[in-house]
Parts: C-alpha cells; sequence; structure tokens
C-alpha cells in the first residue's frame, strides 16, 4: 500500500507596506489552502485578523489571539506543535498559518524575536505547515526587516513566491553576531565578575542580593537567577575551564554572561524540550529560555558564552 505523502513545511515571509498590499498577497494565499484542504490559521493583530477574515467570507478560517501564542518563545513554539496536532485530528492536509510577530520596543525583545522567528523554521521542519510571517514596514525597524529576509527561505513579492537572497540556514543564523543585539550594558565594568562559581547556592544567592539591590522586581528577578544557575551549572559540567560568571545590571535591565573555554553547542539549544525524562539532565537551556527575557548563545573562538538578559 502506497501511505499519502507528508507535505513539506515552508517558512515564508512578506513584507508589506499598506494594507492593500497585504490583502492581495495572503488573501490569495489563503483562498488557495482552503481549496486544497488545508487548515487556515490566523495569529496576526486583531486588525489584520479582522480584514483576512472578513475576506474569507465562508471558508473555515482557525483565529487564535496573538498574545496568547506569544507569551514566550518557548510557549510559542509549543503552541504551533500543538495547533498542527490539532488541525490534523480534524483532517487537514497541511496548516496554513499567517503569523505577525509584536516585536515591540525594546531592541532585546526586537532581537529575540527574530532569533525566534529563524527557531521556528528549523522548529517545525518536520511538520506539515506552510507559515507565511507578516512584517510590516511601517511599524518594524529595518535591521529587524533584514534578519526577517534572512530567516526565511522565501518571500512573497512582486505578486509570487521567491527565494530570498538573504536567506541563512537557520541553525547557522541563530549563531551568527548580526542576531545579537549589541547590549550596552557589557560596555560597563560588571557588578560581578566570578571565574569558576562552583558553589551554584553561593552564586544565585549574590546574584539575587544585587540585583534586588538595584530595584528589580523580586518575581523576576527568582527565575532570573535560577536560569543563571543552570547555565553555569551546564558551563561547569560539560564546559572546560575557566567558566566565568558576569553580571551588569542597572536597576532596569540586567545581563549575565557565562563563558567557558569549551566546546559550544548548538545556538537552536533549549527552544524545544529534549526527549529525555525530566530529571534526566539536558533541560537546562530550555528552562533558561522561560526564565529570561532573551538568551543568546555565543560561539566564540576559544569557548562559549551564553548572555541571559532580565528587563524590568
Amino acid at each position: 500500500m502506497n501511505l499519502p505523502q507528508q507535505l513539506p513545511s515552508r517558512h515564508d515571509a512578506l513584507q508589506y507596506q499598506h494594507d492593500g498590499q497585504l490583502l492581495d498577497a495572503v488573501v490569495p494565499f489563503l483562498r488557495d489552502g482552503a481549496t486544497a484542504g488545508d487548515s487556515v490559521v490566523l495569529i496576526c493583530r486583531p486588525d489584520n485578523a479582522a480584514r483576512l477574515r472578513a475576506a474569507m467570507g465562508d471558508h473555515r478560517v482557525v483565529e487564535l489571539p496573538r498574545d496568547d501564542v506569544y507569551g514566550g518563545t518557548v510557549a510559542a513554539l509549543t503552541a504551533y506543535r500543538e495547533l498542527v496536532a490539532r488541525e490534523q485530528q480534524r483532517g487537514s492536509g497541511r496548516v496554513r498559518v499567517v503569523t505577525e510577530i509584536d516585536f515591540g520596543s525594546r531592541p532585546s525583545g526586537q532581537w529575540e524575536w527574530a532569533r525566534f522567528d529563524a527557531a521556528l523554521g528549523h522548529a517545525l521542519a518536520a511538520y506539515p505547515i506552510w507559515n507565511l510571517c507578516l512584517y510590516d514596514r511601517r511599524r518594524v525597524p529595518p535591521e529587524i526587516l533584514r534578519a526577517g529576509e534572512s530567516s526565511h527561505s522565501h518571500l512573497l513579492a512582486g505578486g509570487g513566491r521567491v527565494p530570498s537572497a538573504g536567506y541563512t540556514d537557520p541553525v547557522t543564523l541563530l549563531g551568527d553576531a548580526r542576531m545579537r543585539w549589541p547590549d550596552p550594558l557589557e560596555d560597563r565594568p560588571p557588578r560581578l565578575d566570578l571565574t569558576d562559581p562552583r558553589d551554584l547556592a553561593a552564586l544565585r544567592a549574590v546574584v539575587e542580593q544585587t540585583l534586588l539591590g538595584d530595584g528589580m522586581s523580586a518575581y523576576a528577578v527568582q527565575g532570573f537567577v535560577l536560569a543563571v544557575s543552570e547555565v553555569a551549572a551546564n558551563a561547569l559540567l560539560h564546559g572546560a575551564p575557566p567558566v566565568r560568571v558576569r553580571l551588569w545590571s542597572d536597576g532596569e535591565r540586567a545581563l549575565c554572561a557565562v563563558s567557558d573555554g569549551g566546546r559550544c553547542f548548538s545556538p537552536y539549544s533549549g527552544y524545544v524540550p529534549t526527549d529525555r525524562p525530566v530529571g534526566a539532565g539536558g533541560m537546562g537551556l530550555w528552562l533558561a529560555r522561560q526564565m529570561t527575557d532573551d538568551l543568546t548563545v555565543d560561539a566564540a573562538v576559544g569557548g562559549c558564552t551564553v548572555r541571559l538578559g532580565l528587563n524590568a
């Protein structure tokens, strides 16, 4: 018996300048999907979702509140996977998703979500999903638009689907320096600079005391301290000496860089959980991504640096 071949995953982007351009490009994409038996899903700004839903008429359209999906990068990837599973149970051939990330106004958050968009294509590569990411050129900064061109294999442009000239393999892109915001906190002397901190309880205590003393929220600091501890433990266990922990803070933002001299792991690590049982290890970065506002992995010459950010 010949089993039906699973439709390939696609990860495209549309950069649009006005509402008419949005409708001209997206409505045919959605209607073609509905005609083919695909599920049609909107995770957009409410005004754009309303326009697209109205244009689809009687076609079935699933709409998910954007804020519910994009509570964090790890949560968003989980929501996508659960969405595909639900729609496949309904008999969908493929799931077509039109999504629009709220990049926010903070550079650290903008780059965190730009990296998420690169991770999204990699995380869903084995799933029958066609993701179309919307970028409003009136709202999204130019550097994030360029990052979007790099993280999507194809763009909707000129009335068709064309290869993106700037596309870079997602895992390679996630480790690229151009996808990291040069945090100005690092231009200052660090508040803490510790080498080989073997006593993790003492490390947690001093990081917590420093950040609380700077007036940062106790609730946010608690999770951040645990994230720092997880990453430091990983460096001590799996990295190579020296392990160095540096902390910067100005009361509005905190940044912690954990470095070691060993071989670096994939910058994609931690976006999805490992298949190991809880408690068996390998979950540190996955947990850390959920307890920080931004996290990057830098495979620098001679070692590995994980940077964890927290906004007040």
